[in-house]
């Protein structure tokens, strides 16, 4: 082997390792991405199960108590890197009337529809051009009849 050849391999070598190293870190910030979109996905429809649609209704800050509810539900998302906006409810109530065995029944049922926008900050690994610095965002919708959720839907 002459010293052309080996200095040849130590250039290919040079050039070849930190690629190598940034296609694995790359791989696994969009592993953690991955893993963190379905977490986010997952710990808001946790959230809207345990909501607490009276505290809401009395809260003054309704972004902060949703994003609190959210926080406080989940043990996978890191609070600073959540961020709720655009909160939006609707309050309904609906009276039904039927005549059943000669009896009348009179059935009301009080809905909230309460929707939101939650935006979280992506962890990144490495400082990857392109990869770091990113976030999700997802829209929530939840509804809610006598304090309980009977319809959540977390959309893009």
């Amino acid at each position: 082997m002459s010293e052309n050849e080996r200095g040849s391999e130590i250039v290919q070598f040079a050039v070849t390792v930190p690629l190598l190293v940034l296609v694995v870190f790359a791989t696994m910030q969009l592993g953690g991405m991955a893993l963190a979109a379905s977490q986010l996905s997952s710990e808001i429809t946790r959230a809207c199960r345990q909501f607490d649609a009276g505290g809401f209704e009395r809260a003054t800050d309704k972004e902060a108590f949703v994003e609190e509810g959210i926080v406080g539900a989940s043990s996978q998302l890191r609070p600073e890197s959540l961020h709720v906006e655009r909160v939006r409810w609707e309050r309904e109530t609906r009276q039904e009337g039927s005549d059943s065995a000669g009896g009348a029944i009179e059935q009301r049922t009080s809905l909230l529809a309460l929707s939101y926008d939650v935006r979280y900050e992506l962890p990144s690994i490495l400082d990857v051009p392109g990869l770091s610095g990113r976030s999700l965002e997802r829209s929530v919708l939840g509804v809610f009849s006598e304090g309980r959720v009977i319809e959540v839907e977390v959309g893009p």
